[in-house]
């Protein structure tokens, strides 16, 4: 009598969603499952992270996706995914591998594309020197006034806001001051986050002599002076400089349903419709915003639905979009929450942490790895300068 085979998953990206879903399986039916990784990467770039560090205040750390792994008892194939075949259940990678799955999990993300020409583009896991020569320059006062864009709804908006704040903060110290605006499609300042959360951070623009332009789309153009255009209501602002965040595109995947945009088309519990054994999480698919927390959530619950089909009895939960972050602002963090799904919500903000393990990425697992990353564990957390 033959051993049964083990329910083969693979999870095609190495990101916060697909290692947060490899972490998830592991706990949930690590006997049950076989586990395969497709990434690219050899380290994952914490990305959350990125904004303080023209500040002095953190840099960027760099986590090791093959110690990851290993905490996991998964394998790696260092290749990108191309294509999947969902009746055959059969994925292609760029390199010409075929990979057999009884479950699939794309969590390959999306790709980032400038938004607003003419401006200085906040670029995700990017060198952002001349972001901070911008910083330096308007801290000697060659720099008086800065616009910060957020594009359009594919973009996660936070960063605009720790950026502009941190700005601020950072020109006070230096005895400077310029005129710092933020421009976005947003009614109110991080309205997503519900009147309690949207008036704590207005409350900090305020204090931060930060101005906020809400309901707006923004175009630059560049002559002999720097303009700012704003619909609707044709609004405009004379500036020195523009800070834009990109826009997000979807990876489009051969084989599977998307939208016009390239995001993939998922239903309430994270499964790409169209298909039995494929699910698509974090910023590939079609739901709004893109957000490494909100991927994490996803992770968690396509993760309960394979670990019940390879056996386990996990009881599986739709996705429940609980949106938390931690605002930065040069100062002390604002931590906020609020479950975007219920209307009724006005959210939640505080001073210290709102949910454990506590920390800029709200991911239960892929979170606790990085509170505990100095303990003896087997994985790396390094720094970046």
């Amino acid at each position: 009598m033959t051993a049964a085979q083990p329910f083969q998953v693979v999870i095609a990206g190495g990101g916060i969603a697909g290692l947060e879903t490899l972490l998830t399986l592991h706990e949930l039916a690590g006997d049950n499952l076989a586990v395969t990784l497709v990434e690219p990467r050899t380290e994952l770039v914490l990305r959350a992270l990125e904004p303080a560090a023209p500040f002095g205040a953190g840099d960027a750390g760099r986590m090791s996706i093959d110690d990851v792994v290993a905490t996991a008892g998964a394998r790696v194939v260092r290749s990108a995914l191309e294509a999947v075949d969902p009746d055959a259940q059969i994925i292609r990678t760029r390199d010409g591998h075929r990979l057999g799955y009884d479950a699939l999990v794309v969590a390959v993300g999306a790709r980032p594309i400038v938004a607003v020409r003419s401006a200085l583009t906040w670029w995700p896991g990017a060198d952002h020197d001349e972001f901070a020569q911008l910083v330096a320059d308007a801290a000697r006062g060659r720099v008086e006034r800065i616009a910060f864009v957020v594009p359009s709804r594919y973009a996660w908006q936070l960063p605009a806001y720790e950026l502009a704040l941190m700005t601020a903060r950072r020109l006070e110290r230096a005895g400077r001051c310029a005129d710092l605006r933020i421009i976005t499609p947003e009614p109110a300042p991080l309205a997503i986050f519900g009147a309690v959360g949207s008036a704590a951070v207005a409350r900090e623009l305020d204090d931060a002599g930060v101005g906020f332009s809400g309901n707006a789309i923004a175009a630059v153009r560049g002559d002999e002076r720097v303009v700012v255009e704003v619909w609707p209501g044709s609004r405009r602002f004379a500036v020195d400089r523009v800070v834009a965040l990109p826009r997000a595109q979807g990876p489009d995947v051969a084989g599977l349903r998307a939208d016009i945009e390239g995001f993939l088309v998922t239903d309430e519990h994270c499964r790409v419709r169209g298909t039995r054994n494929v699910w698509a999480i974090g910023d590939a698919t079609n739901k709004l915003p893109k957000h490494g927390g909100l991927a994490a959530r996803q992770a968690d619950c396509a993760a309960q639905e394979i670990a019940g089909r390879a056996g386990s009895w996990v009881p599986a939960s739709p996705y429940v979009p609980l949106l938390r972050a931690q605002l930065r602002t040069g100062r002390q963090s604002l931590w906020l929450q609020r479950d975007i799904s219920d209307p009724l919500d006005a959210g939640a903000v505080g001073h210290v942490p709102l949910w454990s393990p506590p920390g800029k990425i709200a991911a239960r697992r892929f979170g606790g790895l990085l509170a505990a990353h100095d303990e003896p564990a087997g994985l790396r957390l390094t720094q970046t300068a």
